[in-house]
């Protein structure tokens, strides 16, 4: 009797414990910081089929902001992925590609070297230590990252992440829960949709070497030989931005290094006119390029990479489903982007044609139009409720305070424009409203 006792406590014992697991294990995952700074990219990279990517672009923000995967995927069926973090020195990147060759060997790794130009850090701050490592699995690449991204005192705080989740508890949000980066059909791809204007660099003449930090030149290296151990060819590139002539100097420097190491380089600041690089119009800020510029410069890059190297065309096989998928959603938000941008409703009705829901008024006459097609209208003293994929609208002209105005009701919050000519637009794929625009 006393031997069954026993031998039930123990069960309850391991009950408990096993369940206590899955709660911390799916608490971790609902505070763990959603960053695409580097997390995300790293979460959704383990997604990935085994042995599935070709090219792995590694670095800085400069990657993931710069190097649109859906562009390489539609033009040249490259399978690529931007596994870059916030300002990631070489160390970061180093251990990072050690950690990606677990389970990828892709035909070329491409290196952005900016970082050794731009910081002479030894060391990253918090925020971006977070971010470069938060997204590994526990394993010894994470903690060597670490050890080599701290100082000795913040180590052993850096290498607890229930250091950053715990304070993480006022601050969740939905996609905490329900996080849409976190998926095989993202490749890391995060870009900026502003447009700052800038003089172009006057580079032509910086000839001269600056050597980077001593840490930079040793983890350079290392990454170089780390892929050329794996028999993966790897290119050096510097990413076009607003460079300065020192930062011009030590970017010269690490095309030495590329040199002696027998690797490839390119420094695309010497080569703005060979893909039409407007600084005025394609910087999203100084270090990094918009849309319109980082998918005129993908599509420079891309035909360099099939070019110079065999990797292999996918498209139409059935293992890269996800980078069709990848590709139609970074086109759907670029065309969002346009949506929000564009400054005149004729070109904003057109760009709205799919996956949108336009509610308008011309001459008096209220139509809603979902993906181009007309769905309901009415007239003067209009109210029209309508309903589409979960979300409820209401569209109604009303009087307030003597004046008609226009009133879109969407899931109980009201948006509001004077009466006149006017469309307002409904992103039905993010559900979310975007603008109004008259005409």
């Amino acid at each position: 009797m006393e031997k069954n006792s026993k031998i039930i406590n123990l069960i309850k014992t391991l009950i408990i414990i096993a369940v206590a697991t899955v709660i911390v294990l799916g608490l971790s995952k609902i505070l763990l910081l959603k960053s695409e700074d580097g997390i995300n990219q790293f979460q959704a990279f383990y997604r990935q089929p085994e042995n599935s990517i070709d090219v792995i672009f590694s670095g800085s923000s400069k990657v993931y902001c710069d190097i649109a995967t859906g562009v390489l995927w539609e033009k040249y069926g490259i399978a690529a992925f931007d596994l870059g973090g916030a300002e990631a020195p070489s160390w970061v990147s180093y251990y990072q590609l050690k950690e990606a060759l677990k389970t990828q060997k892709p035909k070329v790794i491409c290196y952005e070297v900016s970082v050794a130009a731009m910081y002479d850090m030894l060391v990253q701050r918090d925020n971006w230590a977070t971010d470069n490592s938060y997204g590994m699995k526990w394993n010894s690449n994470r903690i060597d990252l670490l050890r080599a991204d701290s100082e000795e005192e913040s180590f052993y705080e850096r290498l607890n992440p229930f250091n950053i989740m715990h304070g993480r508890y006022n601050d969740l949000s939905e996609n905490d829960f329900t996080n849409v980066r976190d998926s095989a059909n993202y490749k890391g791809f995060d870009p900026r949709d502003r447009t700052r204007q800038y003089e172009r660099p006057n580079n032509d003449g910086i000839t001269g070497y600056t050597p980077c930090t001593e840490k930079e030149d040793e983890y350079i290296r290392k990454l170089i030989r780390l892929a050329k151990d794996e028999g993966i060819e790897i290119i050096l590139f510097a990413s076009p931005y607003v460079v300065t002539d020192r930062e011009q100097e030590i970017i010269n420097y690490v095309g030495t290094i590329a040199q002696e190491e027998g690797a490839d380089f390119i420094d695309f600041n010497r080569r703005y006119d060979d893909f039409g690089m407007d600084f005025s119009a394609h910087m999203a800020d100084s270090g990094h390029m918009n849309y319109e510029g980082n998918y005129r410069f993908t599509d420079y890059f891309g035909s360099i990479l099939k070019e110079n190297f065999d990797i292999p065309d996918r498209r139409g096989d059935n293992r890269y489903i996800s980078w069709d998928w990848d590709a139609a959603i970074q086109n759907y938000e670029r065309n969002a982007s346009r949506i929000m941008d564009s400054e005149n409703a004729d070109d904003v009705a057109m760009l709205a044609a799919n996956g949108y829901i336009i509610f308008g008024v011309n001459n008096g006459k209220a139509v809603i139009i979902r993906d181009g097609q007309p769905v309901a209208e009415g007239y003067e003293g209009f109210r029209i409720p309508y309903s589409y994929g979960g979300d409820s609208f209401v569209f109604a002209e009303e009087s307030e305070a003597g004046e008609h105005v226009l009133k879109l009701v969407i899931n109980g919050v009201v948006y509001r424009e004077d009466y006149e000519n006017k469309i307002f637009v409904y992103d039905t794929v993010r559900h979310e409203y975007l603008r109004s625009i008259g005409f």
